[in-house]
């Protein structure tokens, strides 16, 4: 088996290696390669490395399965610059972030706190650092806690006259518009709403506007979870129309997975996830629009 230490970039030269069977030498003074001579899995010959057939037996063991798991999921987030940057060891790290996004997403992990908890240490890296940038990447995030400051707080938009519903939205652009007669909305920094534990349980009704995925749906359910339990996902109106393959979704990252959270939800929200899941779909946040139909179909009633 592979140490952990070990320079992803030396794996691609093994890879690389077996399939040309003969190399010009790299890498001679790190330890791998060391023992993979000393140990006759490969030879020198000249300036080069011959593979011996013991060596065959540890590629299809050791070296391709690893390889294959390292190469897809780098492939699958746009993080190939860590090819040379990084150990075996930090994208097996990088592969268990992405198991625990879900949970990292909705308790508003800072940049410490994952590295502390999935890397040992908060001085690992920097936050401007490519392994950095892949954390983003993998958690579908533009930025860390660290990053800006203004994200422990609550933006809204006050109605001009007294506020019978609430609406949170994902995207501040929800903000940018000429205030409602009834409505006021909120925006808590779009994944990052660790905030709305603070915030005073609302009289009136509020909703949740939203990407419709796999990451939207269980942010949603973790605000209504720890912050507002009456809290309602906002329908779109003919949601049918406004449902988009995943994969026609530039940078989305988002994937569909059944689970639990599915009984968490109520009869029109699941029909509506079921359905997306099916059909591999989504529903993008910005193509939902606050039409008076929308809000009469969510029981929106202005008095």
């Amino acid at each position: 088996m592979l140490q952990l230490d070990t320079p992803y970039k030396i794996l691609k030269y093994l890879i690389k290696l077996n399939d040309e069977k003969i190399l010009v030498k790299k890498f001679t003074s790190d330890k791998i390669i060391i023992h993979l001579t000393d140990r006759g899995f490969m030879e020198s010959f000249g300036n080069k490395f011959k593979i011996t057939e013991k060596f065959i037996e540890k590629y299809n063991t050791d070296f391709l399965p690893e390889y294959n798991k390292c190469d897809n999921f780098l492939k699958k987030f746009g993080i190939e610059y860590l090819e040379n940057h990084s150990t075996i060891g930090e994208i097996e790290k990088l592969l268990l972030v992405e198991e625990n996004r879900n949970k990292i997403i909705i308790q508003n992990y800072s940049h410490q706190q994952i590295l502390t908890e999935f890397f040992g240490s908060s001085k690992h890296t920097k936050i401007d650092s490519t392994l950095s940038k892949a954390l983003k990447a993998i958690l579908s995030i533009d930025q860390f806690l660290e990053d800006c400051k203004d994200l422990q707080y609550l933006s809204i938009l006050y109605p001009k006259k007294k506020t019978q519903y609430i609406i949170l939205c994902e995207n501040k652009n929800r903000l940018l518009i000429p205030r409602h007669d009834y409505i006021e909305f909120w925006f808590a920094g779009g994944k990052n709403i660790n905030q709305l534990k603070y915030v005073p349980i609302p009289t009136c009704p509020i909703y949740y506007l939203f990407d419709w995925d796999f990451d939207g749906i269980n942010i949603y359910l973790g605000i209504r979870t720890n912050c507002f339990t009456a809290l309602k996902a906002l329908i779109p109106a003919k949601f049918a129309a406004l449902m988009v393959k995943q994969e026609d979704v530039k940078q989305h990252k988002s994937k569909w997975k059944v689970g639990e959270y599915l009984s968490k939800l109520n009869t029109q929200e699941r029909e509506i996830v079921e359905l997306l899941i099916k059909e591999n779909k989504v529903i993008e946040e910005q193509n939902i629009q606050l039409t008076n139909e929308l809000y009469l179909l969510n029981k929106i009633n202005f008095k």
